[in-house]
């Protein structure tokens, strides 16, 4: 399976603009053969917390058509995050929150449906002053395409937990979507890595690169086997990164071990 990792700059707040951006790239990278093209952690806004009011998306909104057509039109999977607005009336009354409420969510579009979304559920530094931390980890089945995946976002990858609970519940494919900085470059490589083989799972890395005013990017995403073997590496700079992931290998290869067998979950 031939996927893309959309690592592209951000223009804080500024949505057309990197809509624009991403919509100019998929195209590119869908040229070329990819079926699953992968964006940055809030790839449309960046951590937009001043205007966060104006840029957060409803799931029924404009930006989210947008994304569905292109996926549609396409015949391809979008995956990332975006800053979500979850308005009153979509909540249950008995639940005690603020409103609208904010997530950093995870979403999977596969031809033009949203088959999956996943809210951060740990949430790192001014996050916690304004997003509500998600609450469920499952993998997104791709029903068109016979595979599940995992998706995690930025932070979630230092908790191992989250990897292995859905690598446990047949996760084959983990998808990490970051704005990881430049300061925590080394260390993110080596967790996703990490992930990738105690779980025997694939993985795409997706790192924005640029600046704003919170920080410098790294850039530098890449693609893992199943044995953590970086396959396909990017650079500092925006660009595409192609690669192909070999699923059937991956199966064999958790069919044939005994790491999940030999587990003793009655210690931990």
């Amino acid at each position: 399976m031939k996927v893309a990792c959309i690592q592209m700059e951000i223009s804080l707040c500024s949505k057309e603009e990197n809509l624009k951006r991403a919509f100019t790239l998929a195209k590119k990278a869908i040229l070329k053969g990819a079926e699953i093209l992968v964006f940055p952690e809030v790839f449309l806004t960046g951590f937009c917390y001043a205007h966060i009011e104006e840029v957060a998306e409803a799931r029924s909104g404009a930006i989210f058509e947008a994304l569905l057509d292109f996926s549609k039109e396409k015949n391809c999977v979008l995956v990332g995050s975006l800053i979500e607005k979850e308005e009153p009336l979509a909540l249950n009354p008995s639940e005690k929150k603020q409103f609208p409420a904010y997530y950093n969510l995870g979403f999977c579009i596969d031809s033009g449906k949203l088959v999956g979304t996943h809210r951060k559920t740990h949430l790192y530094g001014q996050e916690k002053k304004y997003f509500v931390a998600g609450n469920q980890i499952s993998p997104i089945k791709l029903e068109k395409r016979g595979l599940l995946i995992g998706l995690i976002i930025c932070y979630e990858i230092r908790f191992p937990e989250i990897a292995r609970k859905l690598a446990l519940e047949g996760a084959e494919l983990l998808i990490s979507v970051s704005e990881i900085p430049a300061f925590f470059g080394k260390p993110w490589q080596t967790l996703t890595l990490a992930r990738a083989m105690e779980n025997q799972l694939p993985c795409i890395a997706c790192n924005r690169t640029g600046k704003d005013c919170y920080s410098t990017y790294f850039g530098k995403s890449f693609m893992a086997d199943a044995w953590g073997k970086k396959l396909a590496f990017a650079g500092e700079k925006e660009g595409i990164l192609l690669g192909e992931i070999d699923l059937r290998r991956a199966r064999k290869l958790r069919k044939n071990s005994s790491i999940f067998g030999d587990r003793r979950p009655e210690l931990y």
